[in-house]
């Protein structure tokens, strides 16, 4: 020991000697952990070297705790806790390694955690853990525990960077930290790197694999899902905290998601778990590409919007996942969806910018949120199964209206349309003294084209169709209003067509005498007063109508009993022109004279189809008398 540093050590002694105890205690470190104050120790007019620059580990030992349970550190194992006070010269030490006592059987001390006081070290580990979660070098001291996880997931970087270093100092007070970690980790590195080497992993060292801050990879219904990793830890499983991108319709953020790894023996292929780093993916980097571009199609859909959906539909009820086969036309609208879906989820997200960083559309969800218009549902729609929608080019060809009348309505609609778009003032009564609305009523019994002619309206405006059933509305007035209130609100923010269906209740006059009868039109009447948009009431009858509805009527349009002539139109359109020439005109004669409506023409061919399709053979006549004797048995269907 050199003489400068043996006259600071008895000055030391001096200057404590009146309070030091024979032996070596242990005291409070900032860390609120308690450092030994040994014979050693420095009295506090002694000049130390600047913090952490001696490039050499001090070792302390657990020894005791307090009644506050805070450790008791000690440079000598031996040493009993009594005094509480700092030792000066430890924060001089490069490295301080805590050791605790051992299992039963196993060393007497091992390493327990390492505190990095040197700038050296700080601003080497700034660079290898940068992005790390959890860690910032910026501090006094930086501690990290056993298992040192942090260092077995970066140890090929800091193993690199360590033999990159280029400046002599740094790199001794880098080595000093190697060292130690080496010799600790030796076994778990090795081990990990052998067993990925083979593309397994054993269940005690998945955390070796699973690094905080980096992606994991997830199959969901046969979709892929990337989730950023926040923690993991051993529970039943092997237990994944993972965030995600959502949108609850007012923006952006993480949002939580919990995935789990089942106990298992042995090893595994990595490939085959559950959950997996991306890293392992043998084509991440085409797959993380292709999630990228999915997310940021994803993210074109916040707002509402029309769209056409095909695939699998999921909903909740009770506690339980519903799922639903799709083919419709849906209004993507999370916001709505949200509002008006009483059983969704309640979407909790930390806030990230709009529009969100392009690493984060890596693990935006693929769910969007909205309303199947033909299934009437609430329903979550993957974005796989979204595409643009084929608008048909004459839809009113297919309606069956006394000549001129189909033409006569088309330029009304068209009109209106043009009106809606171009904001423009109509001269005519048409909207003058109220909203800008078109109002029509279609009356006439069931199956003769009284929605088909709905699609049509909404077809040529190229607009959605949202159907209601007037007795889904409610039974008293209050539930009414509110009911329709609400479908009034979404119909307004999409710009859809309104077909109120069994809409009878509110086209026939009802009785003065009967309150509840007038408290449902009176409900009714004022809500459509200043309506935007196109509201066609649907009614298998009217009867005599209150003069305050009939004088909102812009059209209104009667649908006799089909004849065999419409019915024979019917089944050619619905049969198509490849599925029509199987059928001899004979066999389309006898069909139009079935006694059926429309609505019963096209389940009957659906019935049929299938048939068809389970005999793996083209739709035939035979496929559909068999489906007319299934479904209507009661039915005298003749020599058919």
């Amino acid at each position: 020991m050199s003489k400068r540093r043996m006259d600071i050590i008895n000055k030391g002694r001096e200057s404590l000697s009146q309070h030091l105890p024979p032996r070596s205690s242990s005291i409070f470190d900032p860390d609120h952990t308690m450092l030994d104050i040994s014979e050693d120790s420095l009295s506090n007019d002694v000049q130390y070297a600047p913090a952490g620059t001696i490039c050499e580990t001090l070792n302390l030992y657990q020894t005791s705790s307090n009644h506050n349970g805070i450790i008791s550190w000690s440079r000598d194992p031996a040493a009993g806790m009594w005094r509480q006070d700092k030792a000066p010269d430890s924060g001089q030490y490069a490295l301080l390694a805590r050791n605790i006592k051992g299992s039963k059987g196993q060393r007497e001390y091992e390493l327990d955690s390492i505190v990095v006081q040197s700038d050296h070290i700080k601003r080497f580990l700034a660079r290898v853990m940068d992005g790390y979660p959890g860690i910032t070098m910026s501090r006094k001291r930086v501690q990290f525990s056993k298992p040192f996880e942090p260092f077995v997931h970066r140890w090929e970087m800091l193993s690199e960077a360590k033999d990159n270093e280029s400046n002599a100092q740094a790199k001794a007070h880098v080595d000093l930290l190697y060292g130690i970690l080496a010799a600790e980790l030796n076994d778990v590195i090795t081990n990990k790197q052998n067993l990925v080497l083979d593309g397994v992993i054993t269940f005690d060292m998945l955390w070796t694999i699973f690094e905080p801050g980096q992606i994991t990879l997830s199959t969901m219904d046969d979709c892929n899902r990337a989730f950023r990793l926040e923690k993991s830890w051993p529970g039943s499983g092997f237990e994944i905290d993972t965030v995600y991108i959502d949108y609850n319709g007012h923006g952006f953020g993480y949002r939580n998601y919990s995935l789990s790894i089942p106990t298992f023996e042995g090893t595994k292929p990595i490939m085959s778990l559950p959950v997996i780093p991306f890293v392992f993916h043998n084509d991440k980097d085409t797959l993380r590409k292709s999630l990228t571009l999915r997310g940021k199609l994803w993210y074109q859909h916040k707002g509402h919007h029309h769209k056409q959906y095909e695939g699998l539909a999921l909903t909740s009820y009770g506690g339980q996942e519903i799922r639903y086969k799709i083919n419709s036309r849906v209004i993507i609208d999370t916001e709505a969806y949200l509002e008006f879906h009483s059983n969704g989820p309640q979407i909790s997200l930390q806030y990230i910018s709009d529009p969100p960083a392009d690493e984060d559309f890596l693990i935006a969800t693929p769910i969007l949120r909205g309303y199947s218009l033909k299934d009437r549902k609430w329903l979550e729609f993957s974005i796989d199964g979204v595409s643009d929608i084929v608008w048909k080019l004459r839809p009113f060809k297919s309606l069956i209206l006394p000549d001129g009348e189909a033409k006569d309505l088309r330029d009304l609609v068209l009109a209106f349309a043009s009106s809606q778009s171009e904001k423009s003032d109509i001269s005519d009564d048409l909207l003058k003294g109220r909203g800008r609305n078109i109002f029509l009523l279609l009356h006439g019994p069931s199956g003769v084209g009284k929605t088909l002619t709905a699609e049509c309206v909404a077809e040529v405006m190229q607009v959605p169709l949202y159907v209601q059933k007037a007795g889904a509305l409610g039974t008293t007035a209050a539930r009414i209003e509110k009911s329709l209130s609400d479908v009034l609100r979404i119909v307004t923010k999409w710009g859809a067509v309104l077909l109120l269906e069994e809409a009878d209740i509110f086209t026939q006059e009802h009785n003065p005498s009967d309150p509840q009868e007038m408290a449902l039109y009176h409900a009714f009447l004022p809500l459509l007063e200043y309506f935007e948009g196109i509201l066609i009431l649907a009614s298998n009858r009217v009867k005599t109508m209150y003069p305050t509805l009939e004088s909102r009527i812009d059209v209104a349009i009667h649908y006799p009993e089909l004849d065999a002539k419409s019915r024979s139109h019917i089944w050619t359109r619905l049969l198509g022109k490849s599925d029509r020439k199987a059928f001899s005109e004979s066999e389309i004669f006898n069909l139009e004279d079935c006694d059926l409506n429309g609505r019963e023409i096209r389940n009957v061919l659906n019935s049929a189809r299938v048939l068809a399709r389970y005999r793996d053979t083209k739709l035939s006549y035979k496929h559909v008398l068999t489906a007319l004797q299934l479904m209507y048995p009661t039915r005298e269907w003749g020599d058919y």
